[in-house]
Protein backbone atom coordinates (compact mmCIF):
# COMPACT_ATOMS: atom_id res chain seq x y z
CA UNK A 1 0.00 0.00 0.00
CA UNK A 2 3.05 2.13 0.66
CA UNK A 3 4.27 1.70 -2.54
CA UNK A 4 0.96 2.59 -4.37
CA UNK A 5 0.33 5.66 -2.23
CA UNK A 6 4.13 7.03 -3.34
CA UNK A 7 3.51 6.36 -6.78
CA UNK A 8 0.28 8.59 -6.78
CA UNK A 9 2.21 11.31 -4.72
CA UNK A 10 5.12 11.35 -7.22
CA UNK A 11 2.01 11.51 -10.10
CA UNK A 12 0.67 13.97 -8.67
CA UNK A 13 3.86 16.05 -8.04
CA UNK A 14 4.60 15.29 -12.09
CA UNK A 15 1.03 16.52 -12.88
CA UNK A 16 1.13 19.97 -11.04
CA UNK A 17 3.90 20.85 -12.56
CA UNK A 18 2.56 19.84 -15.80
CA UNK A 19 -0.57 21.79 -15.32
CA UNK A 20 1.15 24.82 -14.09
CA UNK A 21 2.43 24.92 -16.99
CA UNK A 22 -0.31 24.63 -19.40
CA UNK A 23 -2.99 26.46 -17.62
CA UNK A 24 -1.44 29.68 -16.44
CA UNK A 25 -3.25 32.61 -17.06
CA UNK A 26 -6.55 30.47 -17.42
CA UNK A 27 -9.99 30.77 -15.42
CA UNK A 28 -12.89 28.66 -14.63
CA UNK A 29 -15.53 28.09 -17.75
CA UNK A 30 -17.24 31.79 -16.77
CA UNK A 31 -14.06 33.55 -16.56
CA UNK A 32 -13.60 33.43 -12.58
CA UNK A 33 -9.74 33.41 -10.99
CA UNK A 34 -10.56 29.82 -9.95
CA UNK A 35 -11.37 26.71 -11.13
CA UNK A 36 -14.71 25.14 -9.03
CA UNK A 37 -14.53 21.74 -8.08
CA UNK A 38 -18.21 20.14 -7.20
CA UNK A 39 -17.79 16.56 -5.37
CA UNK A 40 -21.08 14.90 -5.56
CA UNK A 41 -21.50 11.42 -3.59
CA UNK A 42 -22.91 9.67 -0.95
CA UNK A 43 -21.66 9.46 2.96
CA UNK A 44 -18.18 8.45 1.71
CA UNK A 45 -17.88 12.01 -0.15
CA UNK A 46 -19.66 13.60 2.60
CA UNK A 47 -17.37 11.92 5.54
CA UNK A 48 -19.14 10.01 7.71
CA UNK A 49 -18.23 8.14 10.79
CA UNK A 50 -14.78 10.72 11.05
CA UNK A 51 -14.22 12.38 14.14
CA UNK A 52 -13.19 15.44 12.51
CA UNK A 53 -15.15 15.48 8.91
CA UNK A 54 -14.59 18.91 7.89
CA UNK A 55 -11.02 19.07 7.93
CA UNK A 56 -10.08 15.16 7.13
CA UNK A 57 -13.10 14.57 4.50
CA UNK A 58 -11.33 13.98 1.18
CA UNK A 59 -12.96 17.01 -0.82
CA UNK A 60 -11.19 18.92 2.06
CA UNK A 61 -7.74 16.92 1.87
CA UNK A 62 -8.22 17.47 -1.83
CA UNK A 63 -8.55 21.50 -1.92
CA UNK A 64 -5.15 21.30 0.21
CA UNK A 65 -3.57 19.24 -2.39
CA UNK A 66 -5.14 21.27 -4.99
CA UNK A 67 -4.26 24.80 -3.75
CA UNK A 68 -5.44 28.55 -4.63
CA UNK A 69 -6.42 27.97 -8.10
CA UNK A 70 -8.91 25.65 -7.17
CA UNK A 71 -12.21 25.91 -4.92
CA UNK A 72 -13.11 22.70 -3.84
CA UNK A 73 -16.99 22.22 -2.30
CA UNK A 74 -18.29 18.89 -0.81
CA UNK A 75 -21.61 17.87 -1.78
CA UNK A 76 -21.68 14.69 -0.28
CA UNK A 77 -25.22 13.31 1.24
CA UNK A 78 -25.36 10.74 3.10
CA UNK A 79 -27.62 7.58 1.83
CA UNK A 80 -28.22 9.30 -1.37
CA UNK A 81 -27.71 7.22 -4.74
CA UNK A 82 -29.14 7.41 -8.63
CA UNK A 83 -32.48 6.72 -9.36
CA UNK A 84 -34.90 9.13 -8.75
CA UNK A 85 -37.99 6.54 -8.09
CA UNK A 86 -38.50 4.71 -4.66
CA UNK A 87 -40.41 1.89 -2.89
CA UNK A 88 -43.69 3.67 -0.78
CA UNK A 89 -41.93 5.61 2.20
CA UNK A 90 -38.83 5.56 2.23
CA UNK A 91 -36.52 8.45 2.40
CA UNK A 92 -35.56 9.99 -1.24
CA UNK A 93 -32.09 7.76 -2.32
CA UNK A 94 -31.57 10.56 -5.69
CA UNK A 95 -29.00 12.58 -5.18
CA UNK A 96 -30.67 15.27 -7.21
CA UNK A 97 -33.80 15.24 -4.94
CA UNK A 98 -32.08 16.07 -2.06
CA UNK A 99 -31.01 18.84 -0.28
CA UNK A 100 -27.57 19.27 -1.72
CA UNK A 101 -28.55 19.19 -5.49
CA UNK A 102 -29.40 22.88 -6.13
CA UNK A 103 -26.52 24.30 -4.35
CA UNK A 104 -24.17 22.46 -6.67
CA UNK A 105 -25.86 23.43 -9.37
CA UNK A 106 -25.63 27.24 -8.55
CA UNK A 107 -21.95 26.67 -7.50
CA UNK A 108 -21.38 26.22 -11.32
CA UNK A 109 -18.56 24.00 -11.09
CA UNK A 110 -15.57 23.59 -13.53
CA UNK A 111 -15.12 19.88 -12.85
CA UNK A 112 -17.29 17.47 -11.10
CA UNK A 113 -15.92 14.20 -8.97
CA UNK A 114 -18.99 11.98 -8.43
CA UNK A 115 -19.47 9.03 -6.01
CA UNK A 116 -22.88 7.37 -6.36
CA UNK A 117 -24.13 3.74 -6.78
CA UNK A 118 -23.26 1.76 -3.65
CA UNK A 119 -26.82 3.18 -2.42
CA UNK A 120 -28.90 1.65 -5.22
CA UNK A 121 -27.21 -1.90 -5.04
CA UNK A 122 -30.63 -3.44 -3.75
CA UNK A 123 -32.89 -1.51 -6.73
CA UNK A 124 -30.04 -2.08 -9.20
CA UNK A 125 -29.85 -5.97 -9.30
CA UNK A 126 -33.63 -5.25 -10.19
CA UNK A 127 -32.56 -5.06 -13.75
CA UNK A 128 -31.54 -8.28 -14.01
CA UNK A 129 -34.36 -9.93 -12.05
CA UNK A 130 -36.97 -11.51 -13.78
CA UNK A 131 -40.43 -10.97 -11.33
CA UNK A 132 -43.10 -14.05 -11.65
CA UNK A 133 -44.25 -12.34 -15.11
CA UNK A 134 -41.07 -13.31 -16.64
CA UNK A 135 -40.31 -9.29 -16.95
CA UNK A 136 -37.30 -7.74 -15.81
CA UNK A 137 -38.93 -6.21 -11.81
CA UNK A 138 -36.85 -2.90 -13.16
CA UNK A 139 -36.10 -1.84 -16.66
CA UNK A 140 -32.61 -2.37 -17.69
CA UNK A 141 -30.47 0.51 -18.37
CA UNK A 142 -32.46 3.11 -16.01
CA UNK A 143 -29.58 3.85 -13.65
CA UNK A 144 -26.92 4.03 -16.50
CA UNK A 145 -29.54 6.87 -18.04
CA UNK A 146 -30.37 8.79 -14.81
CA UNK A 147 -27.46 9.09 -13.72
CA UNK A 148 -26.11 10.40 -17.19
CA UNK A 149 -29.13 12.98 -17.09
CA UNK A 150 -28.12 13.97 -13.47
CA UNK A 151 -24.79 14.47 -14.84
CA UNK A 152 -25.61 16.37 -18.06
CA UNK A 153 -28.10 18.55 -15.75
CA UNK A 154 -24.75 20.76 -14.66
CA UNK A 155 -24.49 21.80 -18.13
CA UNK A 156 -25.39 25.69 -18.78
CA UNK A 157 -24.68 28.03 -21.44
CA UNK A 158 -23.77 25.99 -23.82
CA UNK A 159 -20.57 24.61 -21.42
CA UNK A 160 -20.34 21.13 -19.69
CA UNK A 161 -18.20 20.90 -16.39
CA UNK A 162 -15.18 18.25 -16.93
CA UNK A 163 -16.92 15.31 -15.48
CA UNK A 164 -14.42 12.82 -13.15
CA UNK A 165 -17.05 9.56 -12.28
CA UNK A 166 -15.51 6.82 -9.61
CA UNK A 167 -15.90 3.65 -12.13
CA UNK A 168 -14.86 1.29 -9.45
CA UNK A 169 -16.94 1.85 -6.45
CA UNK A 170 -14.94 1.52 -2.99
CA UNK A 171 -14.26 -2.26 -1.43
CA UNK A 172 -17.01 -3.44 1.34
CA UNK A 173 -15.04 -4.44 4.42
CA UNK A 174 -16.05 -8.21 6.11
CA UNK A 175 -19.21 -6.24 8.59
CA UNK A 176 -20.59 -4.68 5.83
CA UNK A 177 -24.25 -6.55 4.33
CA UNK A 178 -23.09 -5.88 1.05
CA UNK A 179 -19.75 -7.56 1.33
CA UNK A 180 -18.91 -10.36 -1.62
CA UNK A 181 -22.45 -9.23 -3.40
CA UNK A 182 -22.35 -8.78 -7.32
CA UNK A 183 -23.74 -6.00 -7.65
CA UNK A 184 -20.45 -3.61 -7.87
CA UNK A 185 -19.03 -5.69 -10.57
CA UNK A 186 -21.77 -5.70 -12.48
CA UNK A 187 -22.33 -2.08 -12.13
CA UNK A 188 -18.99 -0.95 -12.94
CA UNK A 189 -19.55 -1.69 -16.49
CA UNK A 190 -22.81 0.66 -16.19
CA UNK A 191 -20.55 3.07 -14.72
CA UNK A 192 -18.20 2.49 -17.34
CA UNK A 193 -21.34 3.32 -19.72
CA UNK A 194 -22.14 6.52 -18.05
CA UNK A 195 -18.40 7.87 -18.46
CA UNK A 196 -18.77 6.87 -22.18
CA UNK A 197 -22.07 8.82 -22.49
CA UNK A 198 -20.88 12.11 -20.90
CA UNK A 199 -17.43 12.17 -21.99
CA UNK A 200 -15.95 11.56 -18.05
CA UNK A 201 -13.32 10.80 -17.24
CA UNK A 202 -12.88 7.49 -15.13
CA UNK A 203 -11.50 6.69 -11.43
CA UNK A 204 -10.43 3.03 -9.55
CA UNK A 205 -11.17 3.74 -6.25
CA UNK A 206 -11.62 -0.11 -5.66
CA UNK A 207 -8.00 -1.23 -5.80
CA UNK A 208 -5.96 1.42 -4.23
CA UNK A 209 -8.54 0.74 -1.14
CA UNK A 210 -8.56 -3.01 -0.78
CA UNK A 211 -5.51 -3.21 1.21
CA UNK A 212 -6.57 -0.91 3.28
CA UNK A 213 -10.69 -2.73 4.01
CA UNK A 214 -9.63 -4.63 6.99
CA UNK A 215 -7.19 -2.38 8.65
CA UNK A 216 -7.70 0.54 11.02
CA UNK A 217 -6.94 2.38 8.22
CA UNK A 218 -10.53 2.19 7.30
CA UNK A 219 -13.70 2.26 9.47
CA UNK A 220 -15.05 -0.19 12.14
CA UNK A 221 -18.12 -1.09 9.78
CA UNK A 222 -16.41 -1.42 6.93
CA UNK A 223 -17.87 0.84 4.33
CA UNK A 224 -17.05 4.27 5.47
CA UNK A 225 -13.32 5.53 5.28
CA UNK A 226 -11.46 6.74 7.88
CA UNK A 227 -8.50 9.51 7.63
CA UNK A 228 -5.82 7.07 6.05
CA UNK A 229 -8.34 6.25 3.36
CA UNK A 230 -9.95 9.26 2.76
CA UNK A 231 -6.18 10.81 2.25
CA UNK A 232 -5.66 8.17 -0.56
CA UNK A 233 -9.06 8.98 -2.31
CA UNK A 234 -7.99 12.62 -2.05
CA UNK A 235 -4.53 12.13 -3.20
CA UNK A 236 -6.03 9.85 -6.86
CA UNK A 237 -8.17 12.62 -7.33
CA UNK A 238 -5.88 15.25 -7.12
CA UNK A 239 -3.34 13.63 -9.30
CA UNK A 240 -6.76 12.61 -12.22
CA UNK A 241 -7.56 16.52 -11.88
CA UNK A 242 -3.73 17.92 -12.33
CA UNK A 243 -2.82 15.71 -15.08
CA UNK A 244 -4.41 17.70 -17.85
Amino acid sequence: MEDIVKSMLLAMVVAVSVSAAGVSGTHGRDGSEKFRVACIGDSITYGKGMTNRVEECYPARLQQLLGDRYEVRNFGDSGAGVYLHTKRGDKPRAWRLRGEYEPARAFRPDIIVCNLGINDASTYMDEYVHGEDGKPKLERGLFRRQYADMLESFAHDGKRPRYIIWTKLGPTGKKHALKGKPFAFVMEHDLEQVARDVGAETLDMYTPLVPLVETSHFCPDGIHPEGGAQKVIAEITAAKILKR
